[in-house]
C-alpha cells in the first residue's frame, strides 16, 4: 500500500506528512516574492541595486568568505576512563558489528565461568551499537578477564574491557 494513502475502511492506516503543498521538498524550490512597483520605481531613481541573494529570481551561489577559518585542531581518540571493578558485570567496548554474544561467551569462558552475555542492539534496524555487557560468576575472574583481555583484538578490532557503571541510587 502507497504511505501517501490512507485506507477507505476508517482504519488507522498511515497518513502523509506535512501540508498539502509539498512540491519544495522534492526539488522544486519556492519563487522569492516579486518586489513592488513601488519599491521597483524607487530603487530605479535611487540607484539602489538588487541584493546579492536574488539575480533573476534564483538564489545566487554561495558567497565567497572573506576570511580563512582556522585549521581544525586533530581529534585523537583519547582511551577511556577505566572503571573500577567492583561488581562481576563487565563492559566490553569497541565491539565489531558482526559480534554475537555466542562470540563473547566463548572468549570470556577461556578465562573463567561466565554468568551472562548481552550484546546491545538498535531499536530500530536490530543491529549491534558495538557494545555489550559480560557477567562474570565471580569478582576475581572479572579482574582477570579485564587484565588478559583489555586492548585485544577480536573480529579485527581492538575491544575495550572494563568494569560495568554500577547504578547508585
Amino acid at each position: 500500500m502507497n504511505s501517501d494513502t490512507r485506507p477507505r475502511n476508517g482504519g488507522a492506516g498511515r497518513r502523509r506528512r506535512g501540508g498539502r503543498n509539498r512540491r519544495h521538498q522534492h526539488g522544486f524550490r519556492p519563487q522569492p516574492q516579486e518586489t513592488n512597483l513601488f519599491k521597483r520605481l524607487l530603487a530605479w531613481l535611487f540607484g539602489k541595486k538588487k541584493s546579492p541573494e536574488v539575480v533573476n529570481n534564483d538564489v545566487a551561489p554561495e558567497r565567497e568568505r572573506s576570511e580563512e577559518r582556522p585549521p581544525r585542531k586533530e581529534l585523537t581518540a583519547e582511551p577511556p576512563v577505566p572503571q573500577e571493578i567492583t561488581s562481576p558485570k563487565l563492559y566490553v567496548g569497541n565491539l565489531s558489528y558482526d559480534a554475537a554474544e555466542s562470540d563473547l561467551f566463548d572468549l570470556f569462558s577461556k578465562v573463567g565461568a561466565v554468568r551472562n552475555v548481552e550484546v546491545v542492539l538498535d531499536r530500530q534496524s536490530n543491529r549491534s551499537k558495538g557494545f555489550g555487557f559480560v557477567e562474570m560468576e565471580e569478582l576475581e575472574t572479572a579482574k582477570q578477564a579485564v587484565d588478559k583481555l583489555n586492548r585485544t583484538d577480536f573480529m579485527g578490532r581492538q575491544i575495550v574491557v572494563s568494569g560495568a557503571k554500577t547504578d547508585r541510587r
